[in-house]
């Protein structure tokens, strides 16, 4: 609910949508402005061409029918109307694997198949850029072994509590520390996670 409430202090109205009745009643609970319902990705609750806007940021990976998703995106935008989604990069977050690190995940995409599920749903202008770390995560990056990331991982998977420096380091990360690269300007398979912006039909 934090990231629809941000929105909320900029757009007219702000629908929030989520699955879990836990998740529907923080919302209404915390974040009065945003308008949230409890439903399925795979059928929004909203009418045909009825929105300007559909953020949809580190969810993707977590649904069963992405291409479902992404039509019921395409069908509650207007004509015009533009589809944000951010995702982690399959490349850099589960390399090397078949199936996802991350438990929750049931599909990762790399920057190929994002832009194609986009592009098969009808969208157009189809922009694909990577985030990357900047100077201050690279630092970061180099006192925890190479990746902070990777740090919270193991310590996740070993049900181990986090050192007092990680868990500081953590909560100091801000919008700042990251480098959004546009494809052809940097690799971005190398980046952390993918942010793709459409346009609806």
């Amino acid at each position: 609910g934090y990231g629809a409430d941000l929105i909320a202090g900029v757009a007219r109205r702000v629908v929030a949508v989520d699955y879990d009745e836990a998740a529907v009643a923080h919302v209404r609970t915390r974040y009065p402005r945003v308008e949230v319902m409890r439903a399925n990705l795979a059928e929004l609750p909203l009418p045909d061409a009825s929105v300007d806007i559909v953020v949809n940021f580190q969810v993707i990976e977590h649904l069963w029918d992405q291409a479902q998703f992404v039509a019921e995106c395409a069908r509650v935008l207007r004509r015009g109307g533009q589809l944000m989604v951010s995702t982690p990069n399959r490349i850099t977050f589960s390399p090397g694997r078949d199936t996802p690190i991350n438990p929750f995940h049931t599909r990762e995409l790399n920057a190929a198949e994002l832009a194609e599920l986009l592009v098969d749903a009808g969208f157009r202008d189809v922009s694909v850029s990577g985030l990357f770390h900047g100077p201050r995560l690279r630092k970061m990056d180099a006192r925890h072994g190479g990746s902070i990331i990777d740090a919270q991982i193991e310590r996740a998977l070993a049900d181990a509590p986090w050192p007092a420096e990680l868990a500081a380091d953590v909560v100091a990360v801000t919008c700042d520390d990251f480098e959004m690269v546009q494809s052809g300007c940097r690799d971005i398979d190398d980046s952390l996670d993918l942010i793709a912006i459409a346009v609806a039909p």
